[in-house]
């Protein structure tokens, strides 16, 4: 229903209308309720509502332009990465009230960041567990990098 995106139908007590949000730098820019009574009816008012969210979007698009690059995989680690390797960190999860070394390889996938943990087991080292997310972290590097 692309017809009425950033527009919600307010139908309350005493308050009647169409609440229109109009968003951009990752905000919300512009909000303004358009009340039947006010506007003469349901139907203007949600002419009004549409008018005022399509020009608002217009400026926000023009003061704040999306970016369409993706974001790509960082290749050198920051200054606090104690772990030397890009995208994989240390860290004590909890699990049922215990601290388990745990070495975390992050990456993004489709622009939203994901992870997977390397816990320290009977079955598997602590040094294992770091080798692992490496791998694991390079594996990801090969599918989602070169996007």
């Amino acid at each position: 229903m692309t017809k009425y995106k950033g527009i919600s139908r307010v139908d309350s007590r005493h308050t009647h209308g169409w609440y229109v949000r109009v968003y951009g730098d990752r905000r919300v820019l512009a909000a303004k309720l358009f009340s039947d009574n006010v506007y003469g009816g349901r139907e203007k008012a949600l002419e009004n509502a549409i008018r005022y969210r399509d020009h608002n979007q217009m400026v926000a698009d023009i003061k704040y332009p999306r970016n369409k690059t993706k974001k790509t995989l960082k290749r050198k680690p920051p200054s606090n990465n104690s772990s030397g390797v890009v995208g994989v960190h240390f860290t004590l999860k909890r699990e049922r009230g215990r601290r388990i070394p745990t070495w975390v390889a992050t990456w993004t996938e489709n622009g939203r960041p994901r992870s997977k943990s390397f816990y320290q087991r009977r079955h598997r080292t602590l040094e294992e567990a770091f080798e692992q997310a490496v791998a694991y972290r390079k594996l990801m590097e090969q599918k989602w990098g070169s996007r």
